[in-house]
C-alpha cells in the first residue's frame, strides 16, 4: 500500500448495513458474493467507501488468477465498483476512480462480465486498456462460468 492510500475514507463497520444493502440493489452483478466479504473487506481495510463511492480491493503479495487470466504480485486487483446513487453521481465516480488508479501498488486489473455494459462503457472511457478474456466463477455453483473481459489501467494525473 502506498502513503498516498491513507488518504481515502476507508470503510468502518457503522457503513456495513449501507454497504450491504447496495450490493443487494446490485445483485445481479455480485450475487455471488456474501455479506461476510464485505464484513471481511472492511476489517482487512480492502474497502473504501468515499462519496457514495465503494470501492473494494487487493493488493497482491503473490501472483493471483482473475478467473483464468494471472496477475503479477505487486499490483491490484479492483474487485467491485458500485455508486450509491443517493449519494454519490458519475463525477464522484470519476473522481474518486482517478485517485485510486494514481495511489495504488502497481497496475489496477478488474473483471467484468461481458454482459455488464454500463462497466465496460465506463472503464472504456476511463482509458482503461483491455488485455484479454476470461471466464468467471459467477455464482454458488463453481461449474457456472460466464464470460468477462480483464482490464488494466493506466496512470492517470488529472482530476
Amino acid at each position: 500500500m502506498t502513503n498516498a492510500m491513507h488518504y481515502f475514507r476507508y470503510a468502518k463497520p457503522c457503513d456495513q448495513d449501507e454497504i450491504i444493502r447496495l450490493v443487494k440493489e446490485n445483485s445481479r452483478w455480485f450475487s455471488h458474493l456474501s455479506d461476510n466479504h464485505f464484513i471481511n473487506k472492511i476489517n482487512n481495510k480492502e474497502c473504501i467507501y468515499e462519496n457514495g463511492v465503494l470501492i473494494t480491493f487487493k493488493i497482491l503479495s503473490n501472483d493471483f488468477k482473475l478467473g483464468t487470466y494471472v496477475i503479477k504480485a505487486g499490483n491490484t486487483v479492483l474487485e467491485q465498483l458500485i455508486k450509491n446513487k443517493e449519494k454519490s453521481n458519475s463525477d464522484l465516480v470519476k473522481h474518486v476512480f482517478i485517485k485510486f488508479l494514481n495511489c495504488v501498488s502497481g497496475y489496477v486489473y478488474l473483471a467484468v462480465n461481458t454482459q455488464n455494459y454500463r462497466a465496460i462503457n465506463f472503464y472504456n472511457n476511463m482509458n482503461m486498456e483491455k488485455v484479454g478474456k476470461t471466464k468467471l466463477d459467477y455464482k454458488d455453483d463453481k461449474s457456472l462460468f460466464v464470460e468477462g473481459y480483464v482490464y488494466k489501467s493506466k496512470k492517470v494525473i488529472t482530476f
